[in-house]
C-alpha cells in the first residue's frame, strides 16, 4: 500500500489539530506527523515550520516561514504479533528549507532528528535520484522516516459486522553489529527481527538498522553464509551487539 501527496498549499503548524480524521489509520498516522512537526519546529524556533497538505491551490514559501513538510509516501511495511497483531506503517516525509539561512536551518533539523532515536533520515543509496528530486521540489532537503505501528484486535468468534478496534504502539529503529568471537564485524549477512516483516544486510563492518518493536528483548534470524540460526538480545542500550558464535 503506497499513497502518494503532490501539491504544494502551505498550512502552519498550528492548524494541523483542526484537521478532519477520516479513519482511525490516518489519525495515528497524523498524530505521529504531527509529532515530527513539533520536533522540527521546536528545532528552528522562533522560525516557522509549514505543513503542505497537497491542495491544489499553490502558496510560495514566505520568507518567514524558511522550512516546508510534505507528506511522500506512506507504506506498509510489514504485520506483526507482539502482544496482539500490529501492523507496521512508514510515513515518509520530505523537509525542504528555503531562503539565506537554509544551510544553518538544514543543520538544526537533521541534528533534531537524530536526537530522537524513532526517527530516521533516509540515506543516499535508499532511494533512485529522480525520486529524490520528485520529493524535493524547492531549496535543499532531506527525506524522514515516521514509523507508525497499529495494534488491532482479531474477532475470536463468529464474524462481526463492528470494525476492528485499533491502538497506536511504538515503533524504532533499532541500531546494532553483528560480530564473531574476536569481536570483528561481520558483513552481508541477513538479520530478521521477528518484531518486523523485512530483513536487512549488515555493511562492511557488521553495522546495521532495522525497523523493530518498541520491546527490551528482540528475537532475530540471522543468516551468515548460508547457515541461520535464532539469536536473542537486549536492547535496553544501542547499538545492540548480537555475535555469532
Amino acid at each position: 500500500m503506497t499513497t502518494r501527496n503532490s501539491g504544494s498549499n502551505l498550512v502552519p503548524v498550528a492548524i494541523l489539530v483542526t484537521f478532519r480524521v477520516l479513519g482511525s489509520a490516518v489519525g495515528y498516522v497524523r498524530s505521529s506527523l504531527t509529532d515530527l512537526l513539533g520536533v522540527l519546529s521546536d528545532a528552528v524556533a522562533p522560525q516557522r515550520v509549514r505543513f503542505d497538505d497537497g491542495s491544489p491551490e499553490a502558496v510560495i514559501p514566505t520568507p518567514d516561514a524558511p522550512v516546508t513538510v510534505h507528506a511522500v509516501t506512506l507504506n506498509r511495511v510489514g504485520r506483526s504479533r507482539r502482544d496482539g497483531p500490529v501492523l507496521d506503517l512508514e510515513l515518509r516525509v520530505a523537509v525542504e528549507c528555503h531562503g539565506p539561512e537554509q544551510l544553518d536551518n538544514m543543520e538544526q533539523l537533521l541534528l533534531a532528528v537524530e536526537r530522537h532515536s524513532q526517527y530516521s533520515v533516509v540515506s543516499t543509496g535508499e532511494f533512485r535520484p529522480e525520486e529524490y528530486s520528485g520529493a524535493i521540489r524547492q531549496g535543499l532537503g532531506f527525506l524522514v522516516r515516521i514509523p507508525v505501528a497499529l495494534r488491532f484486535e482479531e474477532p475470536s468468534g463468529p464474524p462481526v459486522l463492528e470494525p476492528l478496534i485499533a491502538k497506536t504502539g511504538v515503533a524504532r529503529r533499532i541500531h546494532g553489529r553483528l560480530v564473531d568471537v574476536h569481536n570483528k564485524g561481520i558483513p552481508d549477512a541477513y538479520i530478521h527481527a521477528h518484531s518486523s516483516a523485512t530483513a536487512v544486510v549488515s555493511d562492511a563492518t557488521g553495522h546495521f538498522e532495522v525497523l523493530a518493536s518498541a520491546d527490551e528483548l528482540q528475537h532475530f534470524a540471522v543468516a551468515v553464509r548460508g547457515t541461520e540460526r535464532e539469536v536473542s538480545a537486549s536492547t535496553s542500550s544501542l547499538p545492540v551487539i548480537i555475535r555469532w558464535v
